[in-house]
């Protein structure tokens, strides 16, 4: 990301003379123009961006979480399926952008490779994408039916990067998170008769236990990463 700066000149001295007799004085008009201040140009990537309220273009969009499985010896990855957001975004002033996510916790995709019938025998579900997205130890998505993100800030650590903090609700439980964000570029296909369409990347790393969500911890991590990828539409 890149945010509107100045590029402030300094400003040249006015000279008055002073002499006695008949000479006359330097009128204001006389002074030298303080130069105007001039805008920065925009990053390539951002300059010819629209600054507008941008929604989710839902089929180009990817959101994981990653958990450390047997002590960490691999990361086991989760899907959402199911996910929205929606970007009020200015390119000349990116701290000023804000972001929310709804998320449905129960449209997951765990891959889950073997019989789940059969390593679970005393489960009273019928897929390990059911137990993940159901059940009380994990997302309990029929007591709390969404997941959510409001952004609350954001700031830019370099042209094409910054972070957002806000408040991910999950489980019932409120607390602030910080997504690590970068912007990808911008795209103008046809189909969309001239719309922008613009490229994040952003991930964040938050304790699941402090949410409520404690199960099998430290067989399965605490420490969760959520990674996301995505396309965002502007409105019409």
């Amino acid at each position: 990301m890149t945010i509107k700066s100045y590029l402030v000149a300094g400003t040249a001295a006015v000279a008055l003379s002073a002499c006695g007799g008949g000479a006359n004085e330097a009128s204001i008009e006389d002074a030298e123009t303080p130069p105007v201040q001039a805008e920065a140009e925009l990053h390539p990537l951002l300059a010819d961006v629209a600054a507008a309220n941008y929604s989710l273009e839902k089929t180009h969009a990817f959101m994981t979480v990653k958990v450390g499985h047997n002590g960490g010896i691999t990361q086991y990855r989760i899907s959402f399926t199911d996910f929205d957001g929606d970007l009020a975004f200015d390119p000349a002033d990116p701290e000023a952008s804000s972001i929310s996510f709804t998320i449905n916790p129960a449209a997951v995709e765990t891959n889950y490779p073997g019989d789940y019938s059969v390593g679970h025998p005393e489960s009273q579900w019928s897929s390990w994408n059911e137990d993940v997205s159901r059940d009380a130890k994990w997302l309990n998505s029929d007591v709390h039916p969404e997941i959510t993100f409001v952004s609350t800030s954001a700031s830019r650590t370099g042209d094409l990067s910054g972070t957002v903090t806000g408040d991910l609700t999950l489980l019932g439980v409120t607390r602030p998170v910080t997504l690590d964000v970068t912007y990808n570029g911008v795209a103008n296909p046809p189909w969309f008769e001239g719309r922008d369409v613009i490229g994040f990347d952003a991930s964040t790393k938050l304790n699941r236990s402090d949410f409520g969500m404690a199960a099998y911890i430290p067989n399965i991590g605490d420490e969760v990463t959520v990674e996301f990828s995505g396309e965002f539409l502007q409105d019409e």
